[in-house]
């Protein structure tokens, strides 16, 4: 991370000398949900918050910096502009590290919570990089193995979600708990006893048990076994080569587009632009590839089911949530495949005054509002 930028959400530099600085507690695209360790766990002596920080390699920066100002003045003037090839975006999900029983299988470092140098364990990566013919950014996601219990389909029905136990005190559920799908939905505030709904962020229709458990996936823009199978083999195939502290984290899945006929970067911005908000939709024959419910257990803990569904079993393809759902070319009336980075948004609203709890807060608005925009047209479509 020497050759990084760390940012905060207003894209000003922050000064990682004495350690990872870590103030931002909220979780990806909220200003109030906050993601804790359990309050009662035998051998934990405290609960403690979940912190994040952004970083981005300098020709990501450089670009914010050369068209922030440009988009502050007249938006529509980086319609077409998009991020260069290479250009590199890290978000990364840590804790105190005296929160955990056992940190051996943990990367720790020195890090600085409030003001206060603190050793700190890193919980999960999101790495968001823009390659050839990909101006939307490939959107990747890493964690550690063993943070939350993962939800059995085999053991619910359509209409009962049966409720998630564990034997194993991971560091946020609590083997003495009981969770169901409130303690991943939105609104809750601090979430704890969370749990994985989607591994792999592939979604699941339905599970069949017996002598061989078999998933079967949502109808969905990508085949989901297929991904499945892919991930799991990569995972496979790394861990019996990697060796040392890292051999304790998983690739938990990617997202991007399928920009085929597209054969250019203009080409591609216009697309981009013309899918604005709709850039998440993942019907079959809509252009959402690889994990099309990608979400990180640290960071996208209360959307992993869509916005709010009563039954982890009610949600649908058109409900489903991933990363375009927050990140997309839309900014208000104007789009750019620039806007895809919240960071950009946010160093431009930074440009026009406002403060880093007014640009959050304006993140939240606008991302409350594609969604019912897309609702309501989903819902037009269906009748």
């Amino acid at each position: 991370m020497t050759n990084l930028i760390q940012v905060n959400a207003a894209g000003q530099k922050l000064d990682p000398s004495n350690g990872i600085v870590l103030t931002d507690t909220a979780q990806a695209s909220s200003n109030t949900d906050i993601l804790q360790t359990p309050k009662y766990q035998s051998g934990v002596p405290k609960q403690t918050t979940v912190y994040y920080s952004i970083f981005m390699d300098k020709l990501l920066y450089d670009t914010m910096i050369k068209y922030g100002p440009i988009a502050k003045n007249d938006p529509t003037k980086v319609k077409d502009i998009t991020f260069p090839v290479g250009a590199l975006e890290l978000k990364t999900s840590w804790i105190d590290a005296s929160a955990l029983k056992d940190t051996s299988t943990y990367f720790v470092t020195q890090g600085v919570i409030n003001g206060v140098k603190t050793k700190v364990a890193l919980l999960g990566m999101h790495v968001v990089g823009i390659v050839e013919n990909h101006p939307e950014f490939v959107w990747a996601t890493f964690e550690h193995e063993n943070l939350a219990p993962a939800y059995d389909w085999t053991k619910a029905t359509p209409t009962a979600d049966a409720p998630v136990t564990s034997t194993v005190d991971y560091p946020f559920f609590n083997k003495n708990s009981t969770a169901t799908v409130q303690n991943i939905t939105t609104g809750n505030g601090n979430y704890t006893d969370v749990f994985s709904v989607y591994k792999y962020g592939v979604p699941v229709e339905k599970a069949m048990k017996g002598s061989f458990n078999v998933q079967l996936y949502m109808d969905t823009s990508q085949n989901g076994s297929e991904n499945f199978n892919n991930i799991r083999t990569i995972n496979q195939s790394v861990k019996t080569q990697l060796k040392g502290i890292w051999n304790n984290y998983f690739y938990n899945g990617s997202l991007w587009i399928n920009t085929a006929g597209y054969n250019s970067t203009p080409a591609q911005a216009a697309l981009l632009d013309s899918l604005s908000y709709n850039l998440s939709n993942s019907s079959p024959g809509d252009l959402t590839r690889g994990s099309t419910a990608a979400y990180n257990i640290t960071m996208e803990t209360y959307v992993q089911v869509g916005f709010g569904p009563s039954s982890i079993h009610g949600n649908t393809v058109d409900n489903l949530v991933n990363c375009f759902s927050c990140h997309n070319a839309s900014n208000n009336s104007a789009e750019s495949p620039l806007f895809i980075s919240h960071v950009f948004t946010g160093y431009v609203q930074n440009l026009q005054g406002l403060n880093r709890k007014q640009i959050k807060d304006a993140h939240v608005k606008e991302i409350v509002k594609q969604f019912n925009i897309r609702l309501k047209l989903k819902q037009a479509k269906a009748k």
